[in-house]
């Protein structure tokens, strides 16, 4: 069960922490330092999608093969995937989930599903299910991002 809205559910990871939300500001009122239910589920979204649409340089089979570590970060370009191929299809949800299993540890069990393909646009909007898993919680989520060549991040205050 969720926590109240505005109670501690995990503790900010390092990168957010260091961001400067309002950098007009000479200092922070209250230095961030946890996230409320909320807070935390929009966190392991927003970091789900970075890491969907950043681009290793490896290939799915170079990926797919290897441990992964931040040398090769992010997921292969998308071109190769043929919407109309089952097997094309499988492979690329499989490659998907092991990158999110490797490289966002508050998400457990991950499964994705490919939502829709948007070819016009070369964009995948996909379902991410999985189990949001801090050190005082353990709760089913499940949302949609998008990966595309033309992604842009939103700002930090959205």
């Amino acid at each position: 069960m969720a926590s109240a809205p505005d109670q501690h559910a995990a503790a900010v990871p390092l990168f957010a922490r260091l961001t400067d939300r309002n950098p007009e500001q000479p200092r922070e009122p209250r230095p961030l330092r946890t996230l409320s239910y909320s807070e935390l589920v929009r966190s392991v979204e927003k970091e789900v999608a970075r890491l969907l649409n950043a681009r290793s340089g490896h290939s799915a089979a170079e990926l797919i093969g290897q441990g992964r570590s931040a040398i090769n970060y992010g997921v292969t370009d998308l071109q190769w995937v043929n919407p109309n191929d089952p097997q094309s299809l499988g492979a690329l949800v499989f490659l998907l989930q092991a990158s999110i299993e490797a490289f966002e540890p508050r998400l457990q069990w991950v499964s994705v599903r490919i939502a829709h393909f948007l070819q016009t646009e070369s964009r995948l909007v996909l379902t991410i299910s999985g189990i949001l898993l801090t050190e005082n919680l353990r709760e089913p989520v499940s949302f949609q991002v998008s990966a595309s060549p033309r992604y842009k991040e939103s700002p930090p205050n959205e």
